[in-house]
């Protein structure tokens, strides 16, 4: 393994509204990949540049000079403008990166990729750094942006746009992607209180306000998890309309002094740049309840919405009457999201002492249980004491509540994690008949699909899940999955945008590197398992894809060493693991261990025709007992009802 640590001009492009447009038209979308492959390619030789890489819709390139990578640049968005059919982001960073194999790492990587994601649609956007080098030089011509604090990034960095000379005025809609009428994103409240540890407040707020839109047949509501990575953007309204592919977007503030608060909102027609609502309220903490609702009900009001009597009632009801218990709750939705074992413990205790103050409460009950599995799942799946508990306080709330949506989402994952994929489907249809875009219960089914060797029938409830929950990585695999049994080549953008939208992210690494095994690509997979082994060494899932990267080179005796205990255990805690070690098992000419282990991974993963095909599993794919398994798992593949 040769590293080459140097200065280096770093390129990013990506594809304005591409996500948008795999979910409206993947067979456009696919001709624009290729488009933008013939642009770019010749033009990045041209300027002596090196084509790094694809990530999605997405490139990386690398350059000597940050002169020839702004010339490289300029000369791309040309070509994307007389070409009409889609716009670039373009950003440019000169830093110290590491080139290692025929990858490139490093911060001047991570920053290069930031600063393009703050791009207008048809800009290039460059760091001080390229500014200094280039600004006196003939023909270049730049402007001050603005200064921004990069995660991860200790000082600010100041952000330039390099002027062309047609402008590259963006143009107002893109022609492909067609914006559903009646869609809206809610940006995350502001904090304006002077304590940031009121942050949940304002969360919470806007978590209920697209809990309250959401009732709303008629209206399509981006999901929670997407805009709160838009908290605190600097991007212009129809830049954010653009990324989520909506025409309205609401904004607000929130100022929380003791029991007194003060909420204003604005809603605004990003498509036209116009503000059809806004108001501000003033009150106590009493009145939460009643702002929230006079807040959604003045967006139906503005959209020309009309309400059904059950969606009249549901925008009505409030799950927590007390707003002490209310509080326990948004801080305890808060905590579960930093994903920690603190935050979940400190969570359960917040959920405790919601009760305390309210009694007996479905959406309460419902939300311990949730905790208590998210904490099996994720922290400790050898004990099971909190899966019962998981279903223990589901079943107190459906006692409560027999329609509590969150109570059938929490009994659908303990189903899943006891291993009954029909049972676990039909809970989480249950929650969808209560909440039709409830996410937990999208991906839950999207997963029992996947599960139950039903692929096909994934991309259905898959699109939903991108359509209002498009910036999470993890949607985008499931898309993917829908290609496990077809081509795989095909499904490759969804994991390689996975992981561009979240490079850092251990599980998106670990995903797109087992992808690449798959395709037999082990070249461009082998660089993010070593991206891996340095970031999350001790995760089971790295030493396990380090096993299969020593396994596929030949190297046995460096591949058993991975064969640790730990993995041993992980496998039999989780039967998707233990497929992904029979894999490492088949790779090496472990064959009855591969199949010991695939053999328990299909008591409830039994995608029969992917395992079938998978290139990893040649070894042992014509072995009688591996026969005899696909046949069983064809049989329980049809009998599994959609």
């Amino acid at each position: 393994m040769t590293q080459t640590r140097k200065l280096a001009a770093i390129m990013f492009t990506d594809i304005v509204g591409y996500t948008a447009l795999m979910g409206y038209d993947e067979h456009k979308a696919f001709e624009y990949l290729k488009k933008n492959r013939e642009i770019q390619k010749p033009l990045i030789a041209q300027f002596d540049g090196r084509w790094i890489k694809e990530l999605g819709d997405g490139v990386m390139a690398s350059f000597n000079t940050v002169s020839e990578a702004v010339q490289a640049a300029i000369q791309i968005q040309e070509a994307c403008s007389a070409a009409n059919d889609f716009q670039l982001r373009i950003g440019i960073h000169l830093g110290e990166v590491v080139f290692e194999n025929e990858d490139v790492f490093g911060d001047g990587v991570n920053i290069a990729s930031r600063i393009q994601s703050m791009a207008q649609p048809g800009s290039i956007y460059i760091s001080e750094a390229v500014h200094h080098n280039v600004s006196n030089k003939q023909g270049i011509q730049t402007r001050f942006v603005s200064e921004e604090t990069l995660k991860n990034v200790k000082e600010p960095l100041k952000i330039y746009e390099v002027l062309m000379t047609n402008n590259h005025v963006p143009m107002a809609e893109h022609k492909a992607v067609q914006v559903r009428p009646n869609s809206i994103a809610v940006l995350p409240f502001a904090n304006m209180s002077s304590d940031p540890e009121q942050e949940y407040f304002s969360d919470g707020l806007t978590e209920e306000i697209i809990s309250d839109l959401s009732g709303v047949k008629t209206l399509l509501v981006i999901s929670r998890s997407s805009v709160m990575t838009l908290k605190g953007t600097q991007k212009k309204m129809k830049e954010i309309a653009a990324e989520v592919n909506v025409r309205y977007v609401l904004e607000g503030s929130v100022r929380k002094a003791g029991h007194t608060i003060k909420i204003s909102a604005q809603l605004i027609d990003a498509i036209n740049d116009i503000q059809l609502w806004s108001d501000k309220y003033t009150g106590t903490l009493d009145d939460v309840f009643d702002i929230q609702e006079k807040v959604s009900r003045s967006i139906v009001e503005a959209l020309k919405l009309k309400l059904s009597p059950e969606e009249d009632q549901q925008l009505a009801e409030r799950p927590i009457t007390n707003v002490d218990a209310f509080e326990c709750y948004l801080k305890a939705r808060q905590e579960v999201f930093r994903g920690s074992r603190e935050s979940m413990a400190f969570a359960m205790k917040l959920i405790q002492d919601g009760l305390d103050i309210v009694g007996p409460n479905d959406l309460l009950y419902a939300m311990f249980g949730y905790i208590h599995h998210f904490y099996f799942r994720y922290f400790d799946k050898s004990n099971r004491s909190h899966l019962l508990q998981a279903k223990k306080y589901a079943y107190m709330a459906f006692e409560l509540n027999p329609d509590s949506a969150l109570g059938h989402v929490v009994n659908g994952w303990v189903l899943w994690s006891e291993g009954h994929l029909q049972e676990s489907c039909n809970a989480m249809k249950k929650a969808l008949l209560v909440e039709p875009n409830n996410l937990d219960a999208l991906f839950g089914i999207t997963e029992t699909y996947l599960y139950a060797g039903k692929s096909k029938e994934t991309m259905y409830v898959a699109d939903k899940l991108v359509e209002i929950d498009p910036l999470t990585p993890m949607n985008q695999i499931m898309k993917a999955s829908f290609y496990l049994d077809t081509q795989l080549a095909d499904g490759m953008p969804f994991f390689e945008k996975a992981y561009f939208m979240d490079p850092e992210s251990p599980l998106t690494q670990w995903m797109l590197a087992s992808a690449y095994c798959w395709a037999a690509r082990y070249t461009d997979a082998y660089p993010l398992i070593d991206q891996l082994e340095r970031n999350a060494p001790d995760w089971a899932f790295t030493k396990q894809v380090l096993f299969l990267k020593y396994g596929l080179q030949g190297d046995k005796v460096k591949a058993l060493n991975y064969a640790t205990d730990d993995l041993e255990t992980e496998a039999q805690n989780d039967h998707h693991f233990a497929f992904h070690l029979a894999e490492c098992y088949a790779v090496i000419g472990e064959n009855e261990k591969a199949l010991d282990l695939l053999e328990y991974s299909m008591q409830i993963f039994y995608p029969y025709v992917f395992l079938s095909t998978n290139p990893l599993l040649a070894d042992i794919q014509g072995e009688e007992r591996f026969q005899k398994m696909m046949e069983e798992a064809k049989v329980k593949s049809a009998a599994f009802e959609i």
